[in-house]
């Protein structure tokens, strides 16, 4: 499916994705709530003879210029160990200057610096690259280094996008001419009602209206994702982006129900199902018949594991055969399990409370294991289940007083996301 782009430009602008909305309101109503002289003588030249004069003009040979001083930050550098090699002797100076400016013992490796010289060989200016759009111009004037942060402006598109799967979601979105990052972003917006390691298939379909931010014409990031469409096997899931209760920004359907359900579909972002839960299942290592109480993902090794569903950790540590493992309780008697990690999230300890897609591990090989996998199991009322049957009930919709304000804003939005409105001739 050829992607459908419409687009509206607001140079220089950041703005929140309500001002955007608000804005765009005004100027197309409810269906775009969202968002040299030529010359032709022909007559004769003059010429005129010149006689040079009798003495010779002295010319200055020009004295050639120093080729410029390039690094780039390499991984264990600091602040000092970059303006040595950059400025020799006078190292000190330019270090004093950076770390106004750059945390002085961490610097991102691949951070870029171009100086040039003065004929004397002295550093005279620095120009540091922090990332697409912010860059450091360091001059020194006589025993004064001056410094300017420099904001490159930035473009914000807002455009519709369409296409259909083929092989893989990442895969449709850049035939679209979308960028990998929207494809993140559904993927996390839909997690819920769809599981994109194994419900996904040739045929389904996404659109999207979203903004899209360029710097000189070259893609520097996404902001606000307005509303989104997934049609997963005929079954179309709707998500229009609105504030919750708490001034965050939430994804609801149609009826103001949000997408947000107790457990997400699935512990990891991007991976395959390698074994099933199953009563008799073949243990590779042990060589015979017993219960695998829980659904193997292949990953490699270190890929996050996600926490799926709101809850307090009761045990973090090594178990023989689960190696090490988390496992967590929640509401409604339930308690998930993750196992053969190689090392646990940030924080993680037993009694803390942990917040749905938090990081609570990463993926591994420890105890009984094949090769790197996450085991993720869970147990209802002290029961294992499959972890695949486990069916959210639906979320409650917004309040009342709140409702009537997001249906009439949906309305407009969906325009936008069915194409009947091109999101053009307002600012985001």
């Amino acid at each position: 499916m050829t992607a459908g782009l419409g687009r509206v430009r607001a140079r220089g602008s950041r703005c929140g994705w309500c001002g955007g909305l608000l804005a765009a309101t005004a100027a197309l109503g409810l269906a775009a709530m969202l968002v040299g002289c030529g010359g032709s003588g022909a007559g004769p030249v003059a010429l005129t003879t010149v006689t040079p004069s009798a003495s010779p003009v002295a010319v200055e040979t020009p004295v050639p210029a120093l080729p410029p001083v390039r690094t780039q930050v390499k991984p264990g550098d600091t602040v000092e160990s970059v303006a040595r090699r950059l400025s020799g002797d006078d190292w000190i100076a330019w270090r004093d200057a950076l770390v106004r400016q750059l945390d002085p013992q961490r610097l991102a490796p691949g951070t870029s610096f171009e100086g040039v010289r003065a004929a004397d060989g002295s550093l005279q200016s620095l120009r540091v690259a922090l990332d697409q759009r912010t860059e450091l111009h360091l001059e020194r004037t006589g025993d004064v280094i001056e410094v300017e942060r420099i904001e490159r402006p930035v473009d914000s598109i807002v455009e519709r996008i369409e296409g259909e799967v083929q092989s893989s979601l990442f895969a449709a979105v850049e035939k679209a001419g979308g960028e990998p990052e929207l494809a993140v972003a559904l993927a996390n917006v839909f997690q819920w009602d769809v599981d994109f390691l194994r419900d996904v298939r040739k045929g389904d379909r996404f659109v999207a209206v979203v903004d899209r931010r360029t710097i000189d014409g070259s893609f520097y990031e996404y902001g606000t994702l307005y509303a989104a469409r997934f049609v997963n096997d005929g079954k179309a899931v709707d998500a229009i982006a609105y504030p919750d209760g708490d001034g965050r920004i939430g994804f609801f359907d149609l009826q103001g129900r949000p997408l947000r359900k107790q457990f997400l579909r699935s512990p990891l972002e991007f991976s395959r199902i390698t074994s099933r839960f199953s009563h008799s299942r073949f243990h590779p290592v042990l060589q015979r018949r017993m219960p695998h109480y829980g659904v193997d993902y292949g990953a490699p090794v270190g890929t996050p594991v996600l926490v799926t569903a709101d809850g307090r950790v009761t045990f973090v540590g090594q178990r023989e055969g689960a190696g090490r493992m988390v496992t967590v309780s929640h509401a409604n008697g339930y308690e998930t399990n993750y196992l053969h990690l190689s090392r646990y999230g940030q924080g993680i300890r037993a009694g803390v409370r942990v917040s749905q897609g938090q990081v609570i591990g990463h993926v591994g090989s420890s105890g009984l294991s094949t090769g790197p996998h996450l085991d993720y199991r869970v147990r209802l009322n002290g029961q294992w289940i499959n972890p695949l049957s486990i069916s959210s009930p639906p979320a409650q919709p917004l309040p009342a007083e709140r409702l009537q304000r997001f249906l009439s804003h949906a309305l407009a939005v969906m325009l936008l996301l069915d194409g009947s409105e091109p999101p053009t001739g307002a600012q985001c």
